[in-house]
Formats: structure tokens, sequence, C-alpha cells
């Protein structure tokens, strides 16, 4: 079975050696490096999930747990149909949604707050291979979206494959980056990181 296959030279170590810190190969990144370098992969990193039924303190307390801002929703069947951030869950929905309903707090699930995912932001993951940092930056300043989910196909069926946050990307380049529609241009990212560049 195994005689179309080469055996691999190998050697022995005469040393202990150290554990790689997981930086993904990408150091030092700047707007014209590849997208795929912020990308949260879902190939490579579980993804937060949770269901729509969960409690907002629950969600909480999973976001600290993955060290993450957002957890993809998923519904009774498995499938992704929203997505709810820690915004979201500390800033003016819950105060909105108790005035609305006369609810509880306790009584709100993250089906209750979560973006659905009908109105969130989508790439194909074959532009995203072809894209720059600067692109996604630009994108998602263009739609005012903290968030932009990348997508893919696997068996005929949509998959999502990762995503992009703005937090992350302004955190990976040093810069400060809050996207809203036309608050920036790309000028100005540009020269935000290369004054970072200076500074660190």
């Amino acid at each position: 079975m195994l005689e179309n296959y080469k055996i691999i030279k190998f050697s022995k170590l005469d040393t202990q050696p150290n554990p790689i810190m997981p930086d993904r190969g990408y150091k030092d990144l700047t707007l014209d490096d590849s997208a795929i370098s912020v990308m949260t992969d879902h190939r490579l990193e579980k993804a937060p999930i949770c269901n729509t039924k969960t409690p907002l303190d629950t969600a909480t307390k999973l976001m600290a747990q993955e060290k993450t801002n957002m957890l993809l929703v998923s519904n009774a069947h498995d499938q992704i149909v929203g997505l709810i951030s820690s915004a979201d869950i500390s800033g003016e929905k819950p105060i909105k949604y108790i005035k609305e309903t006369k609810k509880k707090r306790d009584d709100i699930k993250v089906g209750h707050l979560m973006t659905p995912i009908e109105v969130m932001p989508v790439l194909d993951i074959q532009d995203v291979l072809n894209a720059k940092i600067g692109d996604i930056l630009h994108t998602l300043n263009d739609i005012g979206s903290e968030y932009i989910l990348v997508t893919t196909i696997i068996d005929n069926k949509y998959s999502i494959r990762g995503i992009f946050s703005a937090r992350k990307i302004a955190r990976s380049l040093n810069i400060f980056f809050s996207p809203s529609p036309a608050a920036k241009t790309f000028a100005d990212y540009s020269r935000a990181l290369h004054e970072s560049q200076h500074i660190h």
C-alpha cells in the first residue's frame, strides 16, 4: 500500500527545544500585507459559538474564556444565525430591549440582541486571498461595521470560514481604528500606521 511513497529523512534532537509562540508567522504588519494574515481563520482556530438561548451573562463568560469580543450564534440545527459582541451586551441594546418588552435582564437571551446573519457584511474567501489589509479596513470603514464574515462553499453549502475584526486589525497594526462610514480616509490609515512605526 505504501510502495508508491517515500521515507522522509529524519533526525534526532541533541538538545531541549523551546515551544514556538503562536504569532501565525506574521510580524510587523503593514496595510499592504495580505488580508489573510489578520483574518481569524476557523480552519486554524475553533470558532467561538453560543446558541440563541444563551443568557447574556453566560455569553460574557464564554467570551472571557475564549479571549474574544464576539461570538457566532447558532440555532437548534447548528446553523449560524447571527453574531453577538461584547458591545451588544454591555451597551444600549439590553436597556432598549428591557424598555420595549418590560422584561428583566435575566430573561434576555443572546438571540434577542444578536445581529442577524442576514444583515452581516460577508466576503468570499477567494476575494480575501487576493486582498490586502488596507482593503479590509477600507471596506470596514465604508460600511461602518466592526466585523466582516468570510464564507466558503463546502459540499455546495455556505460555511463561515473566518471573520475580520476591526479591533483585532488595529491592534495588529498598532493603530487606532474606529469604523464609521466616511469618518476617515484611506490616507489617514497610512499616516497613522507610518507614525506608529516611528513611535514603536
